[in-house]
């Protein structure tokens, strides 16, 4: 039956998009459950990409953004935000913001002039977009897909979620805590102090934050952060071993009770755990284990930069830990966005 499936995506291609007279546009990649990987580049080359896995197939179609839009996506992008069918990647190192169709990738618009925006979330019409090099988040109107105002918050940010109506942002290089801000007023309600540079986290089932300290570059320990998203009492530290340990990519999967983070491998722990796990859920092997997405039944997916220079694979393993798949993606395969409805 999967060879069935392989050979109709094969043929997918040939299927026809438009009625509209003899007019025969190709189908880049199979609808259906399945992730978008963002392939950064090479820093400064303007060579990042998109590609999609799909689990219906289990093929990966590559350059995605290029050939549906004949232009280069740009310089690292490193994050994608979906409303419905409506994609935006940022990407970084250009400071541009590209809303796409994400069942065609056509191009939708683009925010130019951004301060080297990183991550993004929605709410309602209106989108967040944090930055690295600048201490505001620039507030974008989706509804025009422009800019529409600035909220000082006081550090450079990384991560950002909402929780309850209220932005969560970490403040990443060089920072120590998370800024909880109003996004109507745009005023800061609290700021709780978590470990050095806080670099990913997560809301889990119970409507707890969990946040992912790496510590700085041979700076300070790191730490695993549980905060009460509703009284921002920090309720739990677990702390690594090591400065020069340098754990990354928090993700949890889709129940909501289960985080995963790159740690010399794949480490897995339930979010009722009281300590860190002791040892890795996936070894790495000879593997540049890079960034990390959950999917469905219990499966890991990890993107694997290999030196950095060439094109990495995307590795996906089944709920036991056990290899499932490994495809050949763009050059530096980072952030995993998973579609589950279309």
């Amino acid at each position: 039956m999967k060879n069935e499936i392989k050979l109709l995506a094969l043929l997918a291609p040939l299927l026809l998009l438009s009625c509209e007279g003899n007019n025969i546009e190709p189908v880049l990649f199979p609808r259906g459950e399945g992730c978008f990987i963002l392939n950064e580049g090479n820093f400064m080359a303007g060579n990042g990409s998109v590609s999609f896995y799909s689990l219906e197939t289990g093929e990966i179609y590559n350059e995605l953004f290029r050939t549906k839009n004949s232009r280069p996506l740009g310089d690292v992008p490193t994050f994608i935000a979906t409303d419905g069918n409506t994609g935006y990647i940022i990407v970084n190192n250009s400071g541009t913001l590209e809303a796409v169709d994400m069942i065609t990738m056509e191009s939708l618009g683009t925010i130019t002039g951004l301060s080297s925006p990183r991550q993004m979330a929605i709410s309602g019409r209106r989108a967040y977009v944090t930055s690295i090099a600048s201490d505001e988040l620039t507030v974008i109107d989706l509804d025009l897909f422009e800019v529409s105002g600035y909220i000082d918050i006081g550090c450079t940010s990384e991560a950002i979620l909402i929780s309850d109506g209220k932005l969560f942002v970490s403040n990443w290089i060089s920072g120590d805590r998370i800024v909880v801000v109003d996004p109507e007023t745009g005023d800061i309600i609290n700021s709780v102090t978590t470990g050095t540079e806080p670099e990913s986290m997560v809301l889990d089932k119970n409507g707890k934050l969990w946040v992912l300290c790496t510590g700085g570059y041979m700076q300070d320990l790191p730490k695993l952060v549980r905060i009460n998203s509703v009284t921002y009492e920090k309720e739990s530290e677990m702390i690594f071993g090591s400065v020069s340990d340098y754990p990354s990519s928090l993700v949890i999967n889709g129940t909501g009770d289960t985080l995963y983070f790159l740690h010399e491998g794949i480490r897995r722990m339930a979010v009722s755990s009281v300590s860190l796990p002791s040892e890795a859920f996936i070894e790495p092997g000879e593997r540049l284990f890079y960034d990390l997405g959950t999917g469905p039944a219990g499966r890991v997916f990890v993107t694997d930069a290999i030196d950095y220079q060439q094109k990495g694979d995307l590795l996906i393993y089944n709920s036991r830990g056990e290899p499932e798949d490994i495809e050949k993606a763009g050059i530096i395969p980072g952030f995993i966005c998973f579609m589950k409805e279309w």
